[in-house]
């Protein structure tokens, strides 16, 4: 009995730490939106108007950070500046990092890049292999307006930061409606509920039908057992009629 109870709380404690570790994560469902377990989601897509300006960030070191989460575009304010020597942002970009150092335009992420990542905050990551690492960390606030500011930088890993309304989870109507599975099963359902009853109550109205009787085509469900192994057979053979003895009512015995 004891043994029994240690399994069940360790199947609860289990069961609790799962749902807590689900609870944080929150699932891309589009270029800039994501959705959390409980049908809450972010979406940045008003953060910036199609075609408006990209985020700009500047820090200490003369360095610059130009941020468009929700579209690659191809241009920034240095892309004019004489003593540039390359410009990879040209290509399209979501974040695109000015190197005041070396007088260049790198970019840091693109949109089929971006990922939702849940580590003590909510953040959008773009990670390039065997080059950089840049976290955006999504910070709720009830301004109106959006910030982006930069965070730290340690070796490859870049730390920024997005303050804005539209980083804080709501219930979003394309998040909450259901998906076409969802609809096709309940159709089902109520599809087969219905026929049921309807059935149901014409054989007992029109046909004075009782008991197991009231069932619509119950000779069918009463064979419909015999069809599933039948055709389960039908397949193990390879979609080739088994050999047996024929059936005394069958054509072929006649």
């Amino acid at each position: 009995m004891a043994k029994r109870f240690v399994v069940v709380a360790v199947l609860v404690w289990w069961a609790g730490l799962l749902t807590f570790t689900n609870a944080s994560e929150c699932n891309r469902v589009g270029d800039c939106s994501c959705e959390f377990y409980d049908g809450r989601g972010i979406n940045l897509r008003p953060i910036i108007d199609l075609g408006g300006q990209p985020l700009h960030a500047n820090d200490s070191s003369g360095d610059a950070y130009y941020f468009s989460p929700c579209q690659d575009i191809n241009y920034t304010a240095d892309d004019n500046k004489p003593d540039i020597t390359s410009n990879e942002c040209l290509k399209g970009y979501t974040l695109c990092k000015y190197d005041a150092v070396h007088h260049q335009l790198v970019r840091l992420g693109e949109l089929k890049e971006t990922q939702f990542t849940s580590d003590d905050g909510l953040f959008l990551s773009y990670i390039k292999p065997n080059h950089s690492i840049t976290h955006v960390k999504l910070v709720c606030t009830s301004d109106k307006k959006s910030y982006f500011f930069p965070d730290s930088t340690a070796n490859v890993t870049t730390h920024l930061l997005l303050f804005s309304p539209y980083a804080c989870p709501i219930v979003i109507e394309d998040f909450s409606k259901p998906s076409t599975g969802t609809v096709l099963l309940i159709m089902l359902f109520v599809g087969f509920v219905s026929y049921f009853l309807i059935g149901a109550t014409v054989n007992a109205l029109y046909l004075g039908a009782r008991g197991i009787e009231m069932v619509p085509h119950l000779d069918f469900w009463r064979g419909l057992p015999g069809l599933v192994r039948d055709g389960a057979q039908f397949l193990q053979n390879g979609c080739r009629v088994a050999n047996r003895a024929p059936d005394p009512d069958s054509y072929d015995a006649i």
